[in-house]
């Protein structure tokens, strides 16, 4: 499972500082910035994802992807690489949650030493107390300076930095103030489905690149819609919680969909999750996903930009973070957190504990 929570911050501060991922190689772009995360700073010392390929041939017509992840390798380490080709498409795949490659193709070339980190602006002293203030009920001390360090960031620059999800977590004192209890009970601007008067509350906090969060979609909802929602028991509320710049996109572009069409669009984009994931262009592919829903070039241009859509998704982080979530997906039901509770007969066992 992806976190997509404080677990995740070394990584995901660094996907807030490099903006969202464009053009045909999105996926090569996302493996360079987490490259040694995915292999291990052993291999990444010596190899550098270069370009996303279509394989061809049988190969190809077995495995149903078909794509070939093109490395480049120091020479010396050649062969060790080549030894090791398959554990490093296991865990490129892992990094993804979905087979994205079949193979390798190894080009020899000179592996570059990583970019310099551009120098982070010092903020204000009035700022810097004001960060330490908001971190300061955060008990790891590395990760209170991980936190702080980040709100340094976000301070230089919200909304490309908000891209990615988590700045959130620097904004908002009177949401801070208030009661966590609040966030358990449907929210004026909550996307809600189902009766208004239905006793059971289950909300979802969700990243539409999150593929558990796909297959809790394919497996659980349905049986959900027609036993618990269509029935008039429950109200099934959706909660933004991406976990990096595309999952964002995703979601700003399902607000974009419009209130009547907002499930739809949700169910669409995690039915065709694999297919927009790993498109050359994710961003592109987004818009064939949503066009049935009025979602075009020019509209989706539009709500990217429009500030009321993006703060829409930042206010679902910010109850999330709230509640204590740390990963997708995460249900709570009637008030209670049960994490990923499992399919559908589990929550139905839950339901019969807690249910009214």
């Amino acid at each position: 499972m992806r976190e997509n929570g404080f677990r995740a911050i070394g990584g995901l501060a660094q996907k807030l500082t490099s903006g969202l991922a464009k053009g045909r190689d999105a996926s090569v772009v996302r493996l360079k910035a987490e490259w040694s995360a995915v292999v291990g700073p052993e291999l990444a010392r010596v190899t550098r994802p270069d370009a996303l390929l279509s394989a061809r041939g049988a190969r190809s017509s077995r495995s149903g992807s078909g794509k070939v992840l093109r490395l480049k390798v120091s020479g010396a380490a050649a062969l060790e690489v080549q030894h090791r080709s398959s554990q490093i498409v296991e865990r490129v795949n892992a990094y993804f949650g979905h087979r994205l490659i079949d193979e390798l193709r190894l080009v020899q070339g000179v592996i570059a030493a990583p970019p310099a980190k551009p120098k982070v602006k010092r903020p204000d002293a009035a700022v810097e107390r004001d960060i330490a203030n908001k971190v300061a009920d955060v008990k790891d001390p590395e990760l209170r300076a991980a936190l702080a360090r980040l709100g340094a960031r976000i301070t230089t620059g919200r909304r490309s930095l908000l891209i990615g999800g988590l700045g959130a977590l620097f904004l908002g004192d009177d949401l801070r103030a208030q009661s966590p209890a609040k966030f358990l009970d449907p929210l004026p601007d909550d996307h809600v489905l189902g009766k208004p008067d239905a006793p059971n509350v289950l909300i979802d906090y969700a990243s539409f690149t999150c593929p558990h969060c796909a297959n809790f979609n394919a497996a659980v909802m349905p049986v959900l819609r027609r036993d618990w929602i269509e029935t008039g028991k429950m109200r099934l509320i959706h909660r933004h919680f991406p976990s990096d710049g595309v999952a964002t996109r995703a979601s700003v572009l399902a607000e974009c969909s419009g209130p009547d069409k907002f499930f739809d669009a949700v169910d669409t984009l995690f039915r065709t999750q694999v297919q927009w994931m790993t498109a050359p262009d994710p961003a592109t592919e987004l818009l064939t996903v949503l066009a049935d829903f009025g979602v075009t070039p020019e509209k989706a241009a539009a709500c990217v930009a429009n500030d009321r859509l993006l703060d829409k998704v930042i206010a679902d982080v910010q109850s999330g973070q709230m509640l204590g979530v740390r990963f997708t997906p995460t249900v709570f039901i009637n008030e209670q957190n049960y994490g990923n509770p499992g399919g559908a007969d589990a929550i139905a066992a839950i339901l019969s504990q807690v249910g009214r």
